[in-house]
């Protein structure tokens, strides 16, 4: 009887998946769609270890015949990219730290508090995410050149910080109104202000928030070239982006040196989002689930 009883609650076997011609598509889609993804990488690297003669030797080897590190002497040596990179990065990350100084209390006030006008500063910050860039480099250019700012870092990160502030007040705001408002009024009740409820109970909270605002805040800042090109003239404020239009002279290109640059541009990204994905992609997930 006991023998009949276990053999009664043995859990069914699972049938195995069979693979069938539409997996094999998917299988097949997706790795056309990460090889056409990452390929422009590859090839970007590629080049940057090849020699001169051998970018222009023709068949084109896939596979560079001897490996060097010349093109990234010449950029370093040649062409002085270092101003351009150190430029770049603190005008990426006090951007980044600016708008998150002023986008966390912006948002905790409109979730919060009870102001006249909060939907029509809801419509004006969706209406500035719409807007391009482009659209506000010149009217950007005659105010710094009426403060006497024009091309200087200052110049570029305030504009960024215009730039990129609504979107991240934006993002922030649907997860402030996640936080219970229990948590809040518990502290509150223990002495808490509001300054230290929005700094030691709120901001911990949003941490996924501030990630992905942060990583959306540094790529599209570090990417940027309009506003570069258009605030800053000299080589002591502009970034890495205008830096790479260096390689294209009247006599051609330095597709060896722009390369190897394009790689150096490339590598502060991908470091910053790798450690920056759980909060990226818990962020992302969050937000999506909201309600």
């Amino acid at each position: 009887m006991d023998t009949v009883a276990v053999s009664t609650h043995r859990k069914p076997r699972r049938r195995r998946r069979r693979f069938t011609a539409g997996i094999a598509g998917r299988y097949l889609a997706l790795f056309l769609t990460i090889a056409f993804t990452i390929f422009p990488l590859v090839w970007l690297f590629l080049t940057s270890i090849r020699s001169s003669a051998d970018i222009f030797s023709v068949p084109v080897h896939i596979i560079p015949v001897t490996a060097t590190l010349t093109q990234y002497v010449s950029v370093f040596g040649e062409y002085d990219t270092m101003d351009y990179v150190w430029n770049t990065i603190i005008v990426s990350f006090v951007t980044v730290i600016l708008v998150h100084l002023l986008a966390i209390p912006c948002a905790y006030a409109l979730s919060r508090f009870r102001m006249p006008g909060v939907m029509l500063i809801f419509g004006l910050l969706l209406i500035m995410r719409m807007i391009p860039v482009i659209a506000l480099a010149i009217p950007l250019f005659a105010v710094f050149a009426a403060m006497g700012l024009l091309d200087s870092i200052w110049a570029l990160i305030l504009a960024h910080t215009a730039a990129k502030l609504p979107v991240a007040i934006w993002l922030l705001l649907g997860f402030i109104q996640d936080v219970p408002r229990e948590i809040e009024e518990a502290a509150q009740s223990d002495g808490a202000g509001t300054m230290r409820t929005l700094v030691q109970i709120v901001t911990p909270l949003i941490a996924p928030g501030i990630g992905a605002s942060a990583v959306i805040t540094f790529l599209f800042t570090w990417n940027d070239l309009l506003l570069a090109l258009t605030l800053t003239s000299s080589k002591a404020a502009q970034t890495l982006p205008v830096g790479l239009t260096n390689f294209v002279s009247q006599f051609g290109i330095d597709w060896g040196a722009m390369s190897a640059a394009g790689v150096l541009m490339v590598i502060p990204t991908l470091v910053f989002v790798w450690f920056a994905q759980g909060l990226l992609v818990k962020g992302l997930t969050t937000g999506a689930v909201r309600g």
